[in-house]
């Protein structure tokens, strides 16, 4: 289980710090692309209005929550404790765009669902 472990656990931390700059950075992306002549029309105004505002920042935050979610879990997986937590973060690293770096949590949870099924390493769990 250290394998899928440790890649959950190194996505999970990189989905984290897209997650922070991505937030920290919103208003000046919006604002950047505002003052360009070809956003100047109000259907492309709404456009930056979705892209940038409250509504991207909740899925960044609910991304980030998901994150520290799965992060935890992975470190139990690596510690062998808690067969059942190491399970369920596995699956929600499945869930693309919102959890570990979009895609790149779905090959890793796969992994760790295949390799926490099998008996040998389940008996290894406290």
């Amino acid at each position: 289980a250290r394998g899928p472990a440790i890649a959950l656990i190194v996505v999970t931390i990189l989905n984290l710090l897209t997650g922070v700059f991505a937030v920290s950075f919103m208003d000046s992306i919006r604002e950047f692309y505002a003052g360009m002549p070809e956003f100047k029309e109000p259907d492309m105004q709404k456009g930056l209005q979705l892209m940038f505002g409250p509504a991207s920042r909740g899925v960044f935050v609910l991304g980030s929550i998901m994150s520290v979610v799965i992060l935890i879990g992975a470190v139990r997986m690596l510690a062998l404790k808690n067969h059942a937590l190491a399970c369920t973060v596995s699956i929600l690293a499945l869930i693309p765009c919102v959890t570990p770096c979009c895609l790149l949590g779905l090959p890793f949870g796969i992994w760790a669902l295949v390799v926490l099924s099998r008996p040998d390493v389940k008996s290894r769990f406290g």
